[in-house]
């Protein structure tokens, strides 16, 4: 027998929802968010507050010792999104998933200034901001979306290193060098977006990005460092521009899924430099 559930809103909005499927206020809550939103980011900063008869329910409670299984059971469901202002970790003040929202005093973020803060989920850097300096956001595993201002023009060295859930960045147009391992062991990072202006892509700047698949690379480059890309075990494709007068060592090595680098034909600088592809079995392809 189907088990329905009256649910009302702060807003005066009601609804009925069957909860035949689910045993706790914990499941309850799941249902409720992703009734309300299909963002699964979202999903995570959302909080779910659930009252009968202005009592609280905790998570913890079955359906059946909240009376929730009675006879026209009714319920009042409060949505909050986690969210807060803040500069630095300890502005943080919340061990749950959040969102942070840099306020529009600060310029810069700081040297360490989000560094192993686990609870973050996403991150709105405002146009004040054009600077994020070293070590950021590095280790920050639960970040999953950042948006960075256009005037953003630097971004320091691992600033977002071992921010294994973030999938993609878009970083601003100002920015003119991708520093030393600055999304190193971005795990789960499947694409990027390398504005025009870029002349220097840094020593281990995309390492160990194991779902990377592509990247372009913009004519005006003029430097790949050392381990550049290493480990990026899902890459299959690369355009190197002729700009590109200094390449390191290994920029491709430990890339297993990589079928070639394609170079300009116009380029005479991979003629002596066929340690390029050392440590992977890609060939070079001119065109």
């Amino acid at each position: 027998m189907p088990h329905e559930l009256a649910v009302n809103l702060l807003n005066g909005d009601a609804f009925t929802l069957d909860v035949t499927s689910i045993d706790t206020v914990q499941q309850l809550k799941w249902m409720l968010c992703e009734k309300f939103c299909d963002d699964p980011i979202e999903q995570k900063i959302l909080k779910v507050d659930v009252l009968k008869d202005s009592e609280l329910l905790e998570d913890a409670q079955t359906l059946n010792e909240s009376g929730l299984l009675a006879t026209k059971p009714e319920v009042t469901v409060v949505y909050r999104r986690n969210e807060v202002e803040a500069a630095r970790q300890d502005d943080v003040r919340t061990e749950e998933l959040c969102q942070v929202n840099i306020p529009q005093t600060v310029t810069r973020v700081y040297d360490r200034a989000f560094k192993d803060c686990h609870q973050l989920v996403k991150v709105t850097i405002p146009d004040s901001v054009t600077e994020i300096e070293m070590h950021a956001f590095k280790g920050c595993t639960s970040l999953e979306s950042i948006t960075i201002s256009d005037w953003v023009t630097e971004i320091g060295c691992d600033a977002f290193a071992r921010c294994s859930s973030l999938k993609s960045i878009t970083i601003p147009n100002w920015v003119t060098s991708i520093r030393e391992g600055a999304f190193a062991g971005c795990t789960s990072l499947e694409s990027i977006t390398i504005p025009d202006w870029v002349t220097s892509i840094a020593n281990a700047a995309f390492a160990d990005c194991t779902s990377l698949e592509s990247v372009t690379i913009p004519d005006w480059v003029t430097q790949i460092g050392n381990y550049a890309f290493a480990g990026c075990t899902s890459l299959e494709s690369v355009t190197i521009p002729k700009s590109v007068t200094q390449i390191g060592h290994c920029p491709f090595g430990g890339c297993s899924s990589l079928k070639g680098v394609i170079i300009s034909n116009s380029s005479t600088y991979f003629l002596h430099r066929q340690d390029v592809l050392e440590g992977c079995t890609a060939n070079l392809l001119y065109r």
